[in-house]
């Protein structure tokens, strides 16, 4: 079973490849590409790095000119450019984030007295005189001002030191002119590094634009790292900027923005240390960090929150970070005698946290601890702060062993184990599929759900599944919504890069590709933003998010670098498992053909690659490691039971059984990988034949619904011959899809060993030609799909389509929809209807802020122009996204929708309720109402009866009919 890309009349189970870690694999149609391992060195010059080779940077084009400015572009060869009056204003481009101190050379003035202002800006939107807003005050930044009286040269001063900016805006302020004839900057981030893009690590796979962000989350957290001594002053000055106050202890340090605020933030750890690791592998500056949160303790064991000169307190949660922060160094770092250093502090900040766990078993912020990242109501049991606390748990457990603390281990794990079964008892609501924020809220947060799958706070890799579909049920065009965002329609980086992890976890490794292209791929080139790194939020609609102030927002925010990390650890596969050496190369293909890369252990640099081939049924990967390293490969199956794996060229694995290779000392399997564990140090290729690959596209369905238009081909066991390539769906009241184009057995094996209704005889059914049931055809491939306001998109043709919601226009193209659902056929873009939603029969129950009242167990659907959210009502449902979770088209008058009729794939009535359903042979039979079913295989016939179905009711007190496909 294959899901790519959930549509927007999402939370249908199309199924989730799992391994023993939740991880799953998926895989495009593209060609082998066969690229050796190269060392780390060769990061060092890679094209896709943004960081400058030098501590000397110079501007790069000129933006824009105001008043007598002569040959503004001159000073870019070192050349006299003039500015000429008091309106004389030229914006120069260094075409990507930089920060440092700016040097202005001059070869003549008019006469003594010229004055020539300096203003600083990371986007266009603020460029201006006096500055985007770094201060923290209630006054503007400002600007600087250089006296020109002739030739010579002006140089900021230290403390006025601009962490982040791309454009440099000069004006002249007096009457005379100036001849500008050099601008340099001092680069001022990762001090320390001559060359600054002489990264430890490196990643590159066959995807331009991954590339590229992979190194802007890098470079993002690079210029978040800062000398300790040039941090933001707290308070405000009463004028201008401040930036030489003392951040963290050592030469260097991690802190949470370039521009603003230049100080350790523990919740931005989270996310910015790991992006740090997997790049420069600067541990040292992420041990300052830590450290200098540890320096400030209180007795009771409380963090800051806000470390120095901020000093800010009250957050369990940024509290808790700092403690899993500690736990990612040492695992990264090897560092036991700082650990030791420490150990006191953690258990103490340990117990701090866990004395607000209350009697129901779970952690309880207080009130008066109300400071998280701006979302909506951190006090209380919120599913965050507990989904925090359980791998603060683990972590520390983990921490404890090292440090021989059994007590604390044990005690640890048990309270890890007593956490998880509170959560899920007391958080998790069945009808929407998601983690409420506390036990009696109905927000549905993107933070606590992420952190749940990603953390294994979940007890079901069903519940997996559900999470992430429900969360891709919120993308828009830009990319995922944040619900528990304070000001709402907003887009949070933070919980965004959570939730990247949450769709890896849970093996939706497609999705995840596809949400780092749309979301980080729509930071990187916007006009309106730095072209090199990504923002600490945006809004709706893709601006950056003005809660955040205004211009005041941070352009290069180290929480925002969550696909850095990502990228490294699951999709190529390269992750640290502990200080001893130990590591699993586990790949994540996704859409992707070829991914290489490399990690620093304690031990030493480890590098790896792999190349898919669908076409083929292959897949190979190469593997370098250094002495004292122990490892785990996984190799992915798909579900194909006939695999092969050589190891250089020796059988190791076949036959379903490890037969044993040099350097390797075991091999297991659970259907989607095998794993060959105990790899010894050296170097190894991989080669994987007989693997078995569906190709990617979506179905547009509601919850277990097979879509509109499909028609049986074959029962179980027979055969469908398509017409060209179409999708084909295998199931009974559940499907899975694969792609085919010749005659292909109904069965299991034909669907990588997936049973999507397992214990009923299932059927196959063939997708309609062109495009989803109900939508209207919009555009030729290349063309463009235009339209009014917000709608669901399809692209494709035959059942294979990829969804996307645009906003007015989208282009009908494999670029604008994330990847190629059907290669090599001619596509088609199609538009879902304005009203019911396309899949099934629907009828409207409720405008939106009025009640649907129905039975309890009735499916419900919420939303508008083929954005739909589905749910389960209690009775009386009202019609508005507090009762679904979520608003599935922000801005848009959406509706509530019940289903009616038969349930799809099962169109034949062969009785009502109490009467007899007659048949020859053995067939699956469908009981129920208006969307709610059971699914039963029987011989020659069954009474139509609750009893004949195991005595579950699938609707009370609705009459109810049965149905045969």
């Amino acid at each position: 079973m294959t899901m790519h890309e959930y549509p927007p009349i999402r939370q249908s189970v199309i199924g989730f490849r799992r391994c023993r870690a939740r991880a799953t694999v998926l895989w495009g149609l593209a060609v082998l590409v066969t690229t050796a391992v190269p060392s780390g060195a060769l990061a060092r010059t890679s094209p896709d790095s943004y960081s400058p080779t030098s501590r000397t940077v110079a501007p790069v084009r000129v933006y824009s000119t105001s008043g007598s400015v002569s040959s503004p572009q001159n000073v870019l060869s070192g050349a006299p450019t003039r500015l000429s009056g008091a309106n004389a204003q030229v914006v120069y481009d260094f075409g990507k984030e930089v920060g440092g101190l700016v040097t202005l050379s001059f070869s003549g003035a008019s006469g003594a007295g010229q004055q020539l202002g300096l203003a600083f800006s990371e986007s266009s939107l603020y460029i201006g005189k006096d500055s985007d807003l770094s201060n923290g005050g209630a006054s503007p930044d400002g600007a600087l001002y250089a006296n020109v009286s002739g030739a010579g040269t002006y140089t900021m001063p230290t403390d006025k030191l601009r962490g982040g900016f791309r454009y440099l805006t000069l004006f002249l302020t007096t009457s005379g002119w100036v001849d500008l004839n050099g601008i340099s900057l001092n680069f001022t981030p990762a001090p320390g590094k001559s060359n600054p893009q002489d990264y430890a690590n490196y990643f590159s796979s066959n995807d331009p634009l991954l590339n590229k962000i992979w190194y802007a989350g890098a470079y993002t957290v690079q210029m978040n790292t800062i000398a300790s001594n040039q941090g933001r002053v707290w308070g405000p000055p009463s004028t201008g900027w401040q930036n030489n106050a003392t951040v963290g202890v050592g030469s260097s340090v991690l802190v949470d923005g370039a521009k603003r605020d230049r100080t350790v933030w523990a919740g931005d750890l989270g996310i910015a240390l790991p992006t740090q690791y997997v790049s420069t592998n600067d541990t040292v500056s992420t041990r300052n960090a830590i450290a200098m949160l540890f320096q400030y303790q209180r007795p009771s064991g409380e963090l800051q929150w806000g470390g120095s000169p901020f000093n800010l307190w009250g957050s369990t949660t940024y509290t808790m970070w700092a403690l899993l922060g500690t736990a990612s160094y040492y695992t990264y770092s090897g560092d036991k005698a700082w650990l030791d250093s420490i150990w006191s502090k953690y258990k103490v900040t340990m117990n701090f946290v866990l004395s607000q766990v209350g009697g129901n078993g779970l952690l309880s912020i207080p009130k008066t601890y109300r400071e998280d990242w701006a979302r909506q109501y951190p006090e209380g049991e919120n599913i965050e702060a507990n989904a925090i606390l359980y791998a603060t748990l683990i972590g520390g457990a983990q921490l404890a062993e090292a440090e021989n603390d059994a007590t604390s281990a044990s005690a640890w794990r048990n309270r890890a184990a007593a956490l998880k079964s509170a959560a899920n008892a007391q958080l998790w609501n069945p009808a929407i599929g998601l983690y409420r924020d506390n036990p009696t809220s109905t927000l549905y947060p993107q933070d606590g759900n992420s952190l749940a799958v990603w953390y294994k706070l979940t007890d079901s890799t069903q519940k997996d599944a559900s999470i992430v579909r429900a969360l891709t049920a919120r993308w828009n065009h830009i990319g995922a919504l944040t619900p528990e965002k304070n000001d709402g329609g907003k887009i949070g980086t933070f919980p965004g890069s959570m939730e990247l992890q949450a769709h890896l976890t849970a093996g939706d490794d497609v999705n995840a590709l596809i949400l780092m292209r749309r979301e980080w791929g729509h930071m990187l080139n916007s006009p309106i933003g730095t072209a090199s790194t990504f923002w600490e939020g945006m809004d709706y609609h893709g601006s950056l998010d003005p809660a955040y102030g205004g211009s005041f927002v941070s352009a290069a925010h180290g929480w925002a670098t969550g696909p850095t990390f990502a990228l490294t650890f699951s999709v190529l596969g390269l992750m640290p498992l502990a200080p001893d050496g130990r590591y699993h190369f586990i790949p994540h293909p996704g859409d992707l053909t070829h991914v290489e890369g490399s990690i620093t252990l304690p031990q030493g640099l480890v590098s790896g690659s792999w190349d898919a081939s669908a076409p083929s049924g292959t897949f190979s990967a190469r593997l370098t490691s250094p002495a004292g390293t122990s490892g785990t490969v996984g190799i992915p199956t798909y579900g194909s039971s006939s695999v092969s794996v050589s190891v250089n060229g020796t059988t190791a694995w076949s036959g379903g059984a490890f037969k044993g290779a040099p350097g390797i000392s075991g091999g297991s399997a659970d259907g989607r990988y095998i794993y060959l564990t105990g790899v010894a140090p050296g170097s190894y290729t991989f080669t994987a034949s007989g693997v078995v690959a569906p190709a990617p596209f979506t179905v547009s369905v509601l919850p277990h619904q097979l879509p509109v238009g499909y028609t049986v081909c074959a029962a179980e066991g027979g055969t469908c011959t398509p017409s060209g390539t179409q999708v084909l769906a295998y199931g009974a009241g559940s499907y899975a899809y694969r792609l085919i184009s010749g005659p292909t057995a109904c069965t299991t094996a034909s669907f990588g060993g997936t049973d999507p209704a397992y214990n009923l005889l299932k059927s196959c059914y063939l997708a309609p030609a062109g495009g989803p049931a109900g939508f209207t055809a919009c555009a030729a491939e290349k063309g463009t799909c235009s339209f009014s306001g917000m709608r669901q998109v399809a692209y494709g043709n035959n059942g294979a389509f990829r969804f996307r919601i645009a906003n007015g226009s989208i282009a009908c193209t494999n670029e604008a929809f994330g990847t190629d659902p059907l290669p090599n056929v001619a596509k088609s873009c199609y538009l879902a209807p304005a009203d019911a939603p396309p899949s099934g029969n629907w009828s409207r129950c409720a405008i939106e802020g009025n009640s649907c009242t129905v039975p309890s167990g009735q499916p419900l659907a919420f939303g508008a122009n083929g954005a739909f959210w589905s749910g389960t009502s209690s009775g009386t449902t009202v019609c508005n996204s507090g009762s679904f979770g979520v608003d599935p088209l922000f801005g848009t008058a959406k509706a509530c929708y019940v289903p009616t009729g038969a349930p799809t794939g099962f169109g034949t009535l062969c009785s009502a309720e109490q009467g007899t359903c007659a048949f020859s042979g053995q067939k699956t039979v469908a009981y129920g109402a208006n969307g709610a079913f059971l699914y039963k295989t029987f011989t020659g016939g069954t009474p139509c009866t609750a009893a004949a179905f195991g005595g579950a009711d699938p609707l009370y007190g609705v009459a109810k009919s049965c149905y045969l496909p």
